[in-house]
């Protein structure tokens, strides 16, 4: 497959595969089939334009995915998509102009905080860098990490970052937003 080609994914739909990052591994893993250690490259992220729902309704959307999943359209479903785009070129043009706009990738966890502590804990992410790793987040919040639990818990804390393929130079995931929600 290559950039530009029509295809079928993880995702429900029609999609444009508009760019390829590598995937690298953030943790080392082994299993009976597959191994592989923290920084190799894994594998390759699809970056994707949807213009189709699979019911052929024009939808744009964008997504990011292991490129694995990734299949191309059928030649019936290409000619379908041209014609498409042929008979409608103000969509054509819509989708073919449309800014890349990925949605977050979100690590969560819960957290059993007593709600006397709430305001002192967001204080304490307040002092986070713009851009920080795990590694950052616990030096600032590890008089927290106590009360990570399982669910159901007070809170939901979320940790976002805008690309899985952010990571720092020790293959450490890089997060640039956190949320903390009251359950």
């Amino acid at each position: 497959m290559k950039i530009g080609d029509f295809v079928t994914g993880y995702g429900s739909g029609y999609w444009q595969l508009i760019d390829m990052k590598p995937h690298i591994a953030t943790e080392d893993y082994n299993s009976e089939d597959v191994h592989w250690k923290k920084g190799q490259v894994i594998g390759q992220w699809a970056v994707l334009k949807k213009c189709f729902t699979a019911k052929m309704k024009p939808r744009i959307d964008f997504s990011c995915e292991d490129s694995r999943w990734l299949k191309p359209v059928s030649d019936d479903v290409l000619v379908e998509i041209e014609k498409y785009f042929e008979e409608h070129p103000d969509y054509k043009r819509k989708f073919d102009t449309a800014e890349i706009k990925l949605p977050l990738t979100i690590t969560n966890c819960w957290i059993d905080l007593p709600e006397e502590k709430e305001d002192e804990f967001r204080t304490a992410l307040k002092k986070l860098p713009a851009q920080y790793t795990m590694d950052d987040f616990w030096k600032v919040a590890k008089h927290y990490k106590k009360y990570i639990s399982k669910p159901p818990a007070r809170y939901l804390l979320n940790l976002s970052m805008t690309h899985p393929w952010d990571i720092d130079k020790n293959a450490n995931m890089v997060y640039s937003e956190w949320e903390l929600i009251k359950n």
